[in-house]
């Protein structure tokens, strides 16, 4: 129970709470010792004093088994006296572990004393002679200190302090970092912070460990790090043997312990337990380097430190380190890189950065003349770089000059040559230094550029071949250092064109090509060599004209590069695309509300037209004022200065920059751009409030209005919330985009359930978006609306819609078609070429307003059939003739459900509704023929079926002539009743296209009937209504009613053609009151067909 008790106390005690004592009194009292042991191994703290109880607690509960082990190898060891072979040897009970875990606490035994030393003489500081403390402003005044290379060469010459031991440096390592790391990694580490000290008392201690790693732990140091830091490590050479010499072996132990001995490593590799430590290590055993591998190991070294860092100092320190240590072949490397440093080190360099020279010993061997020139100066700046060019280059050309000239191969332009490679590939604001050093004010002995022809060329070729967008100052000041020669007639033409030339030869050249990049200033140069004086200053003359132009782009955010002002000298479109991306651009700035900046970027562009004083073109010199005036109003106008720009453009005092029309024209341009780059419809906000407002900067106009309308109806497309595609909000320049836009307003319906019920705003958005008076779309419209409430079967305000289009549809084919001629014939529809447009929508318009009325009424859901019937009514007066019997077979239908209704009422009603009806009969037959009007109109309501009338007529041959007269009579009333709700005012013939006759017999039949009657014909095939009413005898011509009944048999044929004599007496008004004139001149061919006589029924009989 106490051993559970303490071992419950040691687990939960922590690290930072154990004791010396605590451990005694925890572990002492737990008497298995292999438990103990590993406790000891488990914990690692960073107090040096537990650490090194809990390492000789742990070392004194392995004693037992090391004298265990060790006897018991040494009993096998002896042969047996009966000779056998002794057995191996093994522990089962934790033995093997114990002498596993002595030996890792040995080795940490070794490191605690080896951690102790460093702490105690204070080896944490770097390699400096000043001890590393805490970072502070007053220990630590210069961070780049470290960083220096020539720190240590300055304090070579004075005398080292001596290293005064400290504690008070905070440890780089913790102790249990120190303890548990491999001892590899520590060296690496100590390596690469420069802690050499540290370093050194770590190899001499632990060499036997750390001689394999040595050039590892070499190659971690840092280049920058002089070599006399750790001469230490550096290899030598022995003479005696002519190869390594390896350190000499330090323990800290000159007894070695048991476990670490040959024999007990049997029993350590049986242990179970897995102790990184005491895995084998898989580096080779040390070897000394033979003379000529440490020879190859300096020179890769130093080649390594010259080319990666740069630093060519530290190089040479490694070669004269390695020579004090015997290593041979180092003097030849030594002489290259003293040249090398020449070039290093005779140039200036900032004191706190140094820039890393590209080059390295390599490629300096294989330097050319102009790679050195511009590894000399690589760090002039424009205030060293004239004294670099007099001190570091023109002496090192005017050598190679002289090695020419030596050599028999004289040429005196090297200098020259090479001077002006560097000038024309230097930055501008070196260059411009430069050109400061070559004035023509100057003394021509002092000039760097002695010849002032060759100033201008180069000054050129610098400023024409530059990317540069932002250096408008330095370019000026190159300008000013160009000569001016007094002695020269600006006006010779020849020079001027010579100039204007090469200007336009530089222009093709400097435009990039798939084959070539831009123009380099060193290939410009080609082009300038040739210009004398004169044609210079007049290339000056442009340059300077240009560069004004390039800061006046430059005020205004848009800058450009010398070399477009050269491409675009001759291309408008170019130059119109600049300034409206100048005027565009500097009003979305949001320094650009006050109208004299305007004003002034108004100026400044009309100088770009043509600049002061000068006959040389500006940037925009392909354009006139009016254009840049338009051009700068459509940019204020896109930045959303609306109130600006309309008081710009309607002054009260000076003339208007701008015609009416102009500004009309630059509002809807402008508006359309903000509308079609719209992402929302609604016109309260964001971009299509910018289309909206800016259309009010011009004067209300059709043009102007119907944009405004247009932006209206978008955004109420939107709130609809019509989608392009599902979930995708339809865009306005998606709606700008439809050609046929009456098809948004199929959209909105199909969108919106509800929309039908609100036709006037929906005719609203039909009216703004381009139909303004448009009848045939206001037509389609309403067929749109009828069908969205024929969807939702709310019938009634269909049909409502359905007559408000048939009343627009009739005033739409009386102006576009006020003759009698069907509008849908066969031969109008299949021939569009000769027709006008608005014809052609008319009769798109009519066609969609009868499909919609038929489509309405024959709904088998819509029960009021009244309605239907007037419905196809309609649709039977304005459909093609070729659609007349798809609707009259509905009509025929309906009408059937119509009578069954009407019979069923009646039945209900009895004899009484009999006797009403056959009194009727006979007011008509009393009447006379002058009451036959009145009795058409009181039977029109009811609609009773002619077909299915005559259908139920009894035989001819058992009528009586009162009785045919009878039937004659409500016959004729029916008829009316559906003439009556046709009202046509073109014949049925004529809408449907039934021509022809009845054939010969059946004419000469009815001409027999007496003058005094009112003959039909009615042709009936075999079978057909013929076998029900015979033909009347001529003998009745004079005095009744006679009917004779033929061919065909449809019910558009029902009713024949009229007599002879009818045809005669047409006019005695003994016909329907409302016949005219129509009929009767179209008696002889439409009478005949008795449904053209029905839809003209309304016409008035003349004589």
């Amino acid at each position: 129970m106490t051993d559970f008790v303490q071992v419950t106390r040691w687990t939960d005690t922590h690290d930072d709470e154990l004791t010396l004592d605590l451990i005694s009194e925890l572990l002492d009292a737990i008497p298995d010792d292999l438990w103990v042991t590993a406790a000891c191994v488990d914990r690692v703290v960073d107090e040096l004093p537990i650490q090194r109880k809990l390492i000789q607690t742990g070392l004194s509960r392995t004693e037992n088994a090391v004298k265990t082990a060790k006897e018991a190898v040494e009993l096998a060891s002896n042969p047996k006296e009966d000779g056998s072979t002794p057995a191996e040897v093994d522990f089962d009970d934790g033995t093997n572990d114990l002498l596993a875990l002595r030996k890792v606490l040995l080795q940490r035994s070794d490191r605690v004393e080896t951690y102790a030393t460093m702490a105690r003489q204070g080896q944490w500081r770097f390699h400096s002679a000043e001890p590393e403390s805490p970072i502070s402003k007053e220990t630590s005044p210069d961070p780049y200190a470290e960083l220096d290379p020539w720190a240590e060469l300055e304090n070579e010459a004075q005398p080292q302090q001596p290293i005064t031991p400290t504690s008070n440096v905070q440890p780089p390592l913790s102790l249990s970092s120190f303890i548990l790391d491999p001892l590899i990694q520590t060296a690496l580490f100590f390596a690469t912070t420069q802690r050499f000290e540290s370093l050194k008392t770590l190899i001499e201690q632990h060499s036997k460990e750390l001689t394999p790693h040595r050039f590892r732990i070499l190659h971690a140091i840092p280049d920058h790090v002089d070599p006399s830091h750790f001469i230490f490590l550096l290899p030598k050479l022995d003479f005696a043997t002519n190869k390594e010499a390896l350190s000499v072996h330090a323990p800290w132990r000159t007894i070695q312990d048991w476990v670490e001995t040959e024999a007990a490593a049997p029993l350590i590799a049986k242990s179970t337990l897995e102790l990184p430590q005491l895995k084998p290590s898989d580096v080779p055993p040390t070897e000394p380097l033979s003379a000529e591998a440490l020879s190859s190991w300096y020179k890769d070294r130093i080649r390594r430190i010259e080319s990666q860092s740069g630093l060519v100092d530290m190089a040479l320190s490694f070669v004269q380190h390695g020579a004090s240590q015997g290593i041979p072949e180092l003097d030849k490397l030594g002489e290259e890189l003293s040249l090398f440093s020449r070039l290093v080190y005779d140039v200036e360099r900032d004191d706190m950065i140094d820039e890393v020279d590209q080059w390295n010993l390599d490629t300096w061997r294989g330097l050319d003349t102009s790679a050195v020139v511009q590894s000399y100066l690589v760090s002039s700046t424009p205030d060293t770089i004239a004294v670099d060019i007099r001190k570091l280059v023109l002496p090192y050309l005017y050598v190679l000059e002289a090695r020419a000239e030596r050599s028999g191969t004289p040429d005196p332009s090297i200098p020259t040559r090479h001077l002006y490679e560097y000038i024309l590939s230097a930055p501008l604001h070196i260059a411009a230094a430069i050109f400061a050093e070559s004035k023509p004010t100057l003394p021509q002995s002092s000039r760097i550029i002695k010849d002032e022809e060759d100033l201008a060329r180069i000054a050129l070729a610098c400023l024409y071949g530059s990317d540069s967008l932002d250096e408008w100052s330095t370019m000026s000041q190159i300008f000013e250092c160009m000569p001016e020669w007094a002695n020269i007639d600006r006006e010779a033409d020849n020079d001027s064109e010579a100039a204007d030339t090469t200007l336009l030869s530089l222009a093709s050249y400097v435009t990039p090509s798939t084959n070539r990049g831009p123009a380099t200033p060193l290939e410009l140069f080609v082009f300038f060599k040739p210009l004398p004086a004169s044609s210079l200053s007049r290339a000056l003359d442009v340059l300077d004209v240009h560069l004004e132009s390039g800061e006046i782009f430059n005020k205004w955010g848009v800058p450009a590069p010398l070399r477009w002002f050269l491409q675009t000298a001759n291309d408008e479109k170019e130059q119109r695309a600049w300034a409206t991306r100048m005027a565009r651009r500097s009003g979305v700035t949001e320094e650009m509300e006050d109208e004299e900046e305007w004003l002034d970027l108004l100026h400044d562009m009309k100088r770009l037209v043509k600049a002061e004083d000068s006959a040389v073109k500006g940037a925009f010199g392909r354009l006139d004022k009016p254009t840049v005036v338009q051009i700068f109003f459509g940019g204020m106008l896109s930045s959303g200065r609306f109130q600006l720009a309309k008081k710009l453009l309607n002054p009260r005092t000076s003339t208007r920059p701008l015609s009416v029309k102009a500004v009309e024209e630059l509002c809807l341009a402008t508006s359309r751009e903000f509308y079609d780059n719209a992402q929302s419809g609604n016109f309260n906000f964001g971009e299509m409030k910018l289309a909206y407002d800016c259309l009010s900067v011009a004067h209300p106009s059709p043009a102007i209005n119907a944009e405004k309308e247009f932006i209206e109806a978008t955004s109420k497309i939107c709130s609809y919330g019509v989608q392009s595609r599902p979930g995708v909000p339809l865009l306005p320049i998606e709606i700008r985009l439809v050609k046929d836009r009456l098809t948004l307003i199929a959209k909105v319906i199909s969108s919106n359930p509800d929309v039908y019920k609100h036709s006037e705003v929906v005719l609203d958005i039909v009216h703004k978006l381009g139909f303004r008076g448009d009848v045939a779309a206001e037509v389609k419209a309403l067929a749109m609306l009828a069908d969205g409430a024929t969807q939702a079967e709310d019938f009634e305000r269909a049909a409502e819609t359905c007559e408000r289009m048939v009343g627009v549809a009739k005033k739409l084919k009386q102006t576009v078609f006020p003759s009698s001629s069907s509008v849908l014939s066969p031969s109008v529809v299949g021939d569009e070429e000769g027709l006008d447009q608005s014809v052609i929508n008319a009769r798109d318009a009519i066609e969609v307003c009868w499909h919609t009325c038929f489509q309405l009424g024959r709904q088998p859901e819509y029960k009021d059939t009244k309605k239907k019937l007037k419905l196809l009514g309609y649709a039977l007066e304005l459909c093609p003739s070729e659609n007349a019997m798809d609707v009259l077979n509905v009509w025929r239908r309906v009408e059937g459900d119509l009578m069954s209704s009407v019979r069923a009422a009646r039945n209900s009603r009895g004899p009484a509704r009999q006797r009403t009806r056959k009194g009727v009969l006979n007011n008509v037959k009393s009447g006379g023929r002058r009451d036959y009007g009145a009795a058409l109109q009181s039977a029109a309501g009811r609609l009773p079926s002619l077909s299915s009338h005559l259908l139920s007529m009894p035989p001819a041959h058992s009528m009586t002539s009162d009785a045919a007269a009878a039937m004659a009579s409500r016959t004729l009333n029916r008829v009316a009743g559906v003439a009556a709700n046709f009202k046509s005012p073109f014949g049925l013939r004529d809408k449907l296209g039934l021509g022809g006759g009845i054939s010969g017999d059946d004419a000469s039949d009815t001409s027999s009937q007496g003058a005094t009657g009112d003959g039909f014909g009615f042709g009936s095939p075999a079978g057909g209504f013929s076998s029900f009413i015979g033909r009347p005898s001529s003998s009745q011509g004079g005095a009744g009613d006679g009917f004779s009944f033929g061919s065909p048999g449809t019910f558009s044929s029902f009713i024949g053609r009229p007599s002879s004599a009818n045809r005669t007496r047409a006019g005695d008004g003994r016909g329907s009151p409302t016949m005219g004139s129509e009929v009767s001149s179209q008696a002889k061919t439409a009478f005949a067909r008795g449904v053209g006589w029905l839809i003209g029924a309304d016409d008035d009989v003349s004589g």
